[in-house]
C-alpha cells in the first residue's frame, strides 16, 4: 500500500444531460443549502428539499466504507472484514505519552501490533496522533481522565513534540500508512485542554512534521464530535436570518440527544431558545472549534475533512448541506465515524438496518468519499455495554442485519462510480461498476414502483450484489431500503423511478 488513492477526492462528473438539476460533488462548491427539516415525529420521517437528479462521483476507490476495530477483539471480525473486500479503511489512536511514559524511553511495540495486524487484515490503517497529558505537557495537570485515557495538552516543548511526530510518520509510512489526524474531538474539553490558540499552533505544527516525514502524506483535520455540528447548522441558518429553519433544523439534528446529558442539550421551541442555547459555554465551544476546521483547511494546513457523525438518519441531510457550504472548495470531506447514536431505545433489529443503509447512502450519495462505521463489534464489557452505538455484529462476532447490509453497500461500492439519488420521489445511493448499478433506495413519501424491465428489487443483503439486473421490477416504501440491481446507468434508473 504505497499508494492512497483510497483517500483522495473523487473529481465530480457532470451529470446525466435528462436530470434537471446535479449537485456538486466536491463540497464547498455550493454555497446554497437545503431548506431544514422539521422535527421529525415517531411516525413520521423529517422530509429535507433535496436536489433532483443524481451527484455523479468518478470512480477511483477501491471501497467507500470500512469500519472502526477493536484490536484486542480482532479476531471476531477476521471472517466479516475478509466480506468486506480487501483495503477497508479504518484507523487507530496513538497518544506520545501512551508511546513515551517516561522521556526518552519510546515504546511502539503497541502500534507495531495492531498496524501489523492491519496488513495481515488487508486493511488500510490511518492514524491519529494525540499528546496526552505527561512529562511531555510540563506542569500542567490532566482533569478529565476517563481510565487510562486524558485529555490532549499543549506540550511544553514544540521541537520535541515535532521530533516525536516525525518519528512516529516514518516508522508508519514505511508501513503503509499515509493519512494522519491531529487530535480528535478537541471541542470537547475531555479531549482537549489547551487554548484554540494552542491548538492551531499544534496542528500546524504536527502537520508540517508530518509532510517532512511523509511526502504523499495526507492531514485530517481535528475530527469535530457529532454533537457540534447541530450547532453549527443551527447558527449558520441564523446568521441567514431563516429564524424557523433553524430551531426545526436543531430538534431534528439532536432528537436523539435530548435527555441524555443533563440540560446540555434541550428541545426548543423558540429562536430566542435558540441562541440562548448555542450561548451555552459547550454551544460557543463547538461553533469556535468549527470555524477554526475550516480554518485551518482554507490555510491548506489539513488536507481532509474528518466528520463524525452518530444522529438519527434524518439529520445527515442537514449534515451534508452544512459541509458542503463550509468546507473550501476541493477538499474531500470523510466520515471517520458514523453510527446510531441512541440510548434506552427500542429499535428492531430491522428498524437498525432501514436507518443504517439511510445514513449510509445520504453521507455517501452527497459527498462524503468515505464512512467508517463504528462500532464493528459491541464489547459488552466496556464502558458502554448498554450499547449507545450499535454495532454491524454481535459482541461473539455473529453478523447482525446491518452487518449483511453493510457488507451488500462495501461490495457495491469497490471500484465504482457514486452516484447520490436524490429526486422527489425517490432518496439513496447507487455504486455502478461493469455495467451493472447497485442502487440502495427508498421513496420519499408514498411508494414508487419499479417498471419490471428496468432492474430487480431486493432486501439489501451479502449475496445481493452478484448477477441480477435482468428485470422483474418491484416497489419502494419510505421504512425500508431495498437494493435495485440494474444494468442500466444511475441516471436511466432515476427515469424509471419517476
Amino acid at each position: 500500500m504505497t499508494s492512497r488513492p483510497a483517500h483522495r477526492r473523487r473529481r465530480p462528473a457532470a451529470a446525466a444531460a435528462l436530470l434537471a438539476l446535479a449537485l456538486s460533488t466536491v463540497l464547498g462548491a455550493c454555497t446554497g443549502s437545503s431548506a431544514p427539516s422539521p422535527t421529525p415525529t415517531s411516525s413520521t420521517p423529517a422530509p429535507t428539499a433535496a436536489p433532483t437528479g443524481v451527484v455523479t462521483q468518478a470512480p477511483g476507490r477501491t471501497l467507500a466504507l470500512g469500519a472502526k476495530f477493536d484490536w484486542s477483539r480482532v479476531d471476531l471480525a477476521r471472517s466479516y472484514v475478509a466480506q468486506l473486500g480487501a483495503d477497508v479503511p479504518t484507523f487507530y489512536e496513538l497518544t506520545w505519552c501512551d508511546v513515551e511514559p517516561q522521556q526518552g524511553k519510546r515504546d511502539w511495540s503497541a502500534v507495531d501490533t495492531v498496524v501489523q495486524q492491519a496488513r495481515s487484515l488487508k486493511v488500510s490503517m490511518m492514524l491519529k496522533l494525540r499528546v496526552g497529558a505527561c512529562w511531555a505537557t510540563g506542569d500542567q495537570q490532566a482533569t478529565k481522565a476517563r481510565g487510562r485515557k486524558t485529555e490532549s495538552l499543549m506540550p511544553a516543548d514544540m521541537t520535541t513534540y515535532r521530533s516525536w511526530v516525525i518519528e512516529a510518520v516514518k516508522r508508519y509510512s514505511a508501513q503503509g500508512v499515509h493519512v494522519y489526524a491531529v487530535e480528535n474531538e478537541v471541542n470537547s474539553p475531555s479531549f482537549w485542554g489547551g487554548s484554540i490558540g494552542d491548538l492551531e499552533q499544534l496542528v500546524t505544527a504536527a502537520a508540517t512534521a508530518i509532510r517532512a516525514a511523509d511526502p504523499q502524506a495526507k492531514v485530517a483535520d481535528m475530527g469535530i464530535s457529532s454533537t457540534a455540528y447541530g450547532a453549527g447548522i443551527a447558527q449558520r441558518l441564523l446568521d441567514q436570518g431563516q429564524d424557523a429553519q433553524a430551531v426545526k433544523a436543531y430538534n431534528t439534528y439532536y432528537e436523539r440527544r435530548f435527555g441524555t446529558r443533563g440540560k446540555q442539550i434541550v428541545e426548543v421551541t423558540s429562536a430566542d431558545d435558540l441562541k440562548t442555547a448555542l450561548s451555552s459555554d459547550q454551544a460557543s465551544r463547538n461553533l469556535e472549534y468549527l470555524q477554526l476546521t475550516t480554518k485551518l483547511l482554507a490555510d491548506k494546513v489539513t488536507d481532509l475533512r474528518q466528520v463524525h457523525f452518530y444522529e438519527s438518519y434524518q439529520a445527515a441531510p442537514l449534515l451534508m448541506d452544512y459541509l458542503r457550504a463550509t468546507t473550501p472548495s476541493g477538499v474531500p470531506v470523510q466520515v471517520w465515524e458514523a453510527g446510531q447514536f441512541l440510548r434506552g431505545g427500542s429499535l428492531t433489529d430491522q428498524e437498525r438496518v432501514d436507518q443504517m443503509v439511510k445514513t449510509v447512502a445520504v453521507l455517501l450519495g452527497r459527498g462524503a468519499s468515505m464512512v467508517l462505521w463504528l462500532p464493528l463489534v459491541p464489547n459488552p464489557d466496556g464502558r458502554n455495554a448498554d450499547e449507545p452505538r450499535y454495532g454491524l455484529l454481535e459482541p461473539d462476532g455473529s453478523v447482525r442485519g446491518t452487518g449483511k447490509a453493510f457488507v451488500a453497500m462495501a461490495r457495491a461500492s469497490a471500484g465504482a462510480t457514486i452516484e447520490g439519488i436524490a429526486t422527489k420521489r425517490a432518496d439513496g445511493v447507487a455504486f455502478t461498476a461493469g455495467g451493472r448499478t447497485h442502487a440502495f433506495v427508498w421513496a420519499t413519501s408514498g411508494s414508487v414502483t419499479l417498471p419490471a424491465d428496468a432492474g430487480s428489487v431486493s432486501t439489501p443483503t451479502a449475496t445481493a450484489t452478484s448477477g441480477g439486473g435482468g428485470g422483474a421490477g418491484g416497489s419502494l416504501g419510505t421504512t425500508s431500503p431495498q437494493q435495485v440491481t440494474t444494468t442500466q446507468s444511475a441516471g436511466d434508473l432515476v427515469k424509471a423511478l419517476s
